[in-house]
């Protein structure tokens, strides 16, 4: 999956990074899609319709895949509020959603890409054959609501977890959506791949940060 957000130029809400859990899926699955909604390399493998409706099942499965599998979700919440403005969903060493792991929700992805699912499972092969071969932390989405783009909530759930990746001394990886995102992202000390084959409008650029010394 790759990476929505936006560069912050206002100064950042009081926020709290809390874990999310299964019964969080739904809210989750709508920040998730809100922010996605304008995502040039999601957006570009769906069929024409409803984008908001189609990415709120994708992401409802995706949220439920990420636990099932072991992953983490993350949530940046004001405090006092119960609805996020943005969320993470990072893949643990050797919790990644494989292709196998995805058999499940076939029917799911059949119905959300309808006739562009050939080209969905072409580009989620792709995407996955080109990730590291080492163990790494697998950052999924990160996203904002709209409303709060630009006001630094993505940095925040970023940071919050790269400060626990750094103590483990693991790597980090993740896939941008545009070349803008590429120079937000080297900021936090990740470095371009190059663009993965897609069967999209727009391909990703998959991102390395390597482990710390």
């Amino acid at each position: 999956m790759t990476q929505n957000h936006h560069r912050s130029v206002h100064p950042a809400p009081q926020l709290e990074i809390v874990p999310a859990s299964r019964a969080d899926t739904e809210p989750v699955a709508a920040v998730l899609a809100e922010a996605f909604a304008t995502d040039p390399h999601v957006v570009g493998l769906l069929p024409h319709g409803d984008v908001l409706e189609a990415l709120t099942l994708l992401w409802r499965r995706v949220v439920r895949e990420t636990f099932a599998a072991g992953g983490h979700v993350y949530l940046a919440v004001p405090p006092g509020e119960d609805r996020p403005l943005g969320a993470a969903l990072w893949a643990a060493p050797g919790t990644r959603v494989s292709l196998s792991r995805m058999l499940p929700g076939v029917a799911t992805y059949a119905r959300i890409f309808r006739t562009r699912f050939p080209d969905a499972l072409a580009t989620e092969y792709l995407t996955q054959r080109a990730q590291p071969t080492s163990p790494h932390w697998y950052l999924k989405a990160l996203a904002t609501v709209p409303p709060a783009q630009g006001t630094g909530v993505g940095s925040r759930l970023l940071e919050d977890r790269l400060l626990e990746i750094d103590r483990q001394h693991a790597g980090a990886y993740l896939e941008a959506s545009t070349t803008g995102l590429v120079q937000y992202y080297e900021r936090f000390g990740f470095r371009s791949r190059g663009p993965i084959a897609c069967r999209g409008k727009v391909p990703a650029i998959g991102m390395w940060r390597p482990p710390a010394d």
